[in-house]
Formats: C-alpha cells, sequence, structure tokens
C-alpha cells in the first residue's frame, strides 16, 4: 500500500484486482511504455494519471470514490473528483508530475497482486536466457 498526501488528506492507495482488470488499466500502461519520451507521452501520461489514481483509489475509499464499473456516468462523476484532487495536489509545493505517476506505477507493479505474476515472468525471463548461454 502506498500513502499519497493531497492538500491535508492522505490516501491509501492499493490495486486491487476487479478495479485493475475492469479499468483496463494494464492495458494503457503497456501502451504508454511503448511511447518515446516526447510531449505525446507526457500527454498520455497526464491522461493516465487520473484513472490510475481512481483505480487505486477503490480498494480504501470506495464510499468516497466507489463506481459501478459498467455505468459511464458514475465514472464520470468520481473521474471529475480525481481531477480535482489532482489540480489541488498540483497546486501544492510538492505536485511533481513524474513522482506521483511513479509512486502509483510503483504500487500498481511492485506491491499490488501483479507483482507476483511480473516476478514470476522475469524469473522465467531469466532462466530461458541462462539456458540460452549454457547451449552456447
Amino acid at each position: 500500500m502506498t500513502t499519497i498526501k493531497i492538500g491535508k488528506k492522505e490516501f491509501n492507495i492499493k490495486y486491487g484486482y476487479e478495479a485493475t482488470v475492469k479499468n483496463g488499466i494494464i492495458k494503457k500502461l503497456v501502451s504508454l511504455g511503448e511511447e518515446n519520451g516526447n510531449m505525446e507521452s507526457i500527454e498520455k501520461i497526464l491522461l493516465l494519471l487520473p484513472e490510475l489514481l481512481l483505480a487505486g483509489l477503490q480498494k480504501y475509499h470506495a464510499d468516497e470514490y466507489g463506481f459501478d464499473y459498467k455505468n459511464s456516468d458514475q465514472k464520470e462523476k468520481q473521474m471529475a473528483r480525481v481531477y480535482a484532487l489532482l489540480d489541488e495536489y498540483f497546486d501544492g509545493e510538492d505536485g511533481d508530475v513524474e513522482k506521483l505517476f511513479g509512486d502509483l506505477q510503483n504500487e500498481l507493479l511492485e506491491n499490488g497482486f501483479l507483482s507476483k505474476i511480473l516476478r514470476k515472468e522475469s524469473e522465467k525471463k531469466i532462466g530461458k536466457g541462462e539456458q540460452e548461454k549454457e547451449k552456447n
């Protein structure tokens, strides 16, 4: 779990399975990783950031930021609230896009349910690489 502070309030961020999958977060992150560090990739980060934050809020702040995944109107209402949160965050002295995005991404990939999957995939690749070296 990661805690971020926005204004005077602290938010506990944790990515649950349902919020991550039903919001298509993985596909969007992979798409973002294919960008080459130009203004277009910055724009994609700015577009993904609210949805990434909203998905992370579902586990511990669903009472305030929860929505029915099948109801696009409910999601848009909560997205508007997250945009307001992000405005408040960026208006603060510590408002840093890259840091916030990095913290959220790290929570998703390193601490969430995905971490075990990614670790196993990494171990498989390392194992295959070692096998290839032994063959040569």
